[in-house]
């Protein structure tokens, strides 16, 4: 991996679009298994197909665990690194000394850790184990016609200049009249669509700014799943075909802090 981004990991993703295969986008799952689990059945997945995350696969949902162990051990799954990610990270690596903590535990790192144990310190140290692995998580893929991240960009910079905190926290994307790459389409999570004006499409938010070519410039793919709607849901994109599905959410519990 070369800076923020995983060089070997793009190759592979175009690899995979030049030569018509699947490639599923699907927004932030937040520890939502049997949400996830019956969105993947929707996909059909064959062999070939690549799943790729756009992070925040932890905390708010009971079952942040078991999202973590689907992603990291199924072939062709992958995932960038989202903020709640980072602020697990910076939770429990000894050098950042806990200095997010109070946050990650606040909006839904409780929740993550009784996914390990109900035992605090052998949750943490459950917790630990994952360290590497989001780690290894890219915060920026760039493809020929996609680029994709978590949250977004920080308009007040170049394309080139951005932050991993800007990719993984900034929302002023939406509020933006930039074109922030001209020949690219972004695609983001992070932001629930239940937050931001109305979309003409059904299943997903995109942005009336568009590309050269008439595509949307933006597109969010964070159906909410954590929020008490009923419009709660995860979502999936094909980038090839742009064909795309909906799951509403199936847990039914408490819900931690926005």
């Amino acid at each position: 991996m070369a800076g923020h981004r995983d060089l070997d990991l793009e190759s592979k993703l175009q690899s995979a679009i030049d030569h018509g295969r699947s490639i599923w986008v699907i927004g932030d799952v937040h520890g939502y298994f049997r949400t996830l689990e019956a969105l993947l059945v929707k996909l059909q997945l064959s062999s070939d197909d690549v799943v790729l995350f756009l992070g925040d696969l932890i905390d708010k949902g009971p079952d942040s665990k078991s999202v973590m162990e689907l992603v990291s051990t199924t072939t062709n799954f992958y995932s960038i690194r989202g903020n709640h990610e980072e602020m697990m990270r910076l939770s429990l690596v000894p050098k950042y000394r806990g200095r997010m903590k109070k946050s990650w535990l606040r909006y839904g790192g409780k929740e993550t850790l009784l996914s390990f144990d109900t035992n605090q310190e052998s949750a943490v140290n459950q917790a630990k184990n994952w360290i590497e692995f989001i780690e290894e998580m890219p915060t920026e893929i760039v493809l020929n016609e996609f680029r994709i991240v978590h949250a977004g960009f920080n308009p007040d910079k170049g394309i080139d200049d951005q932050s991993n905190r800007d990719r993984m926290w900034d929302r002023q994307i939406f509020q933006s009249g930039n074109i922030f790459d001209k020949s690219r389409q972004i695609i983001v999570g992070h932001t629930p669509f239940q937050n931001l004006p109305n979309s003409s499409d059904s299943n997903y938010w995109i942005s009336e700014s568009k590309l050269r070519d008439g595509r949307p410039e933006l597109i969010c793919l964070d159906g909410g799943v954590f929020l008490s709607q009923e419009n709660s849901c995860l979502i999936a994109l094909n980038l090839g075909s742009g064909v795309s599905f909906k799951q509403p959410r199936l847990e039914d519990e408490t819900f931690t802090a926005q």
